[in-house]
């Protein structure tokens, strides 16, 4: 989740339900946080992590014992970013992994489709890649559609990723959210510049 101030998740999200459970921290726009149903986030707890990083992450201990690494990202933006990514995600990971083996990594990774192979090396499986790589889900930014951005230019990109990594981890769906106008709203009203990820996954119990 990015927010634009600290509280934000909390303010808006807590009569759903969710908490922060990742610590906010502070991108190049905004911060970012991460955010659980209450009754998982009791499983959890906070993995600290490098502020350079751009990311919160936490460690869930499921109701099947499996235990897993959740990270939310917002790395650094601009294609001439992506020796930058690259750094952010080899840590990201040596972050996570030193708390389990079973990861999911999301967020608004500004990722480049050139950079696809590369980053896959290091984090895992692409999660829309592993539900069918879905025409119709794929681009998480669409500035023709989307004009919450007024007088921008108009491009559809990939930048917001999933992967998953562990044996314990599947990747069964993958869609998006927040791709339609606000009920009542124009153009220009969506939720954010970015569509929402929406990521089904089957978890195993530990063995």
């Amino acid at each position: 989740q990015e927010s634009p101030f600290p509280s934000f998740g909390t303010d808006v999200f807590e009569e759903q339900g969710y908490v922060s459970v990742g610590g906010t921290t502070l991108s190049h726009c905004g911060y970012v946080d991460l955010m659980l149903k209450k009754q998982l986030a009791k499983q959890s707890r906070q993995i600290s992590l490098d502020s350079n990083l751009s990311s919160v992450a936490c460690r869930i201990v499921l109701p099947n014992k499996t235990t897993i690494s959740v990270s939310s990202s917002h790395l650094a933006p601009f294609k001439h970013g992506a020796s930058t990514r690259f750094r952010q995600c080899q840590h990201l990971r040596e972050s996570l992994l030193q708390e389990s083996d079973n990861m999911i990594l999301l967020g608004d990774y500004n990722m480049r489709q050139s950079e696809d192979t590369s980053i896959e090396n290091i984090l895992g499986i692409d999660a829309w890649k592993a539900a069918g790589s879905n025409f119709r889900s794929k681009f998480t930014w669409d500035s023709f559609a989307n004009k919450y951005h007024e007088d921008g230019f108009s491009f559809r990109a990939r930048f917001d990723r999933c992967y998953v990594g562990g044996e314990n981890i599947r990747v069964n769906r993958f869609g998006l959210i927040g791709n339609k106008v606000v009920e009542g709203g124009s153009t220009k009203d969506f939720l954010s510049d970015h569509y929402g990820m929406i990521i089904g996954l089957d978890v195993d119990k530990a063995s």
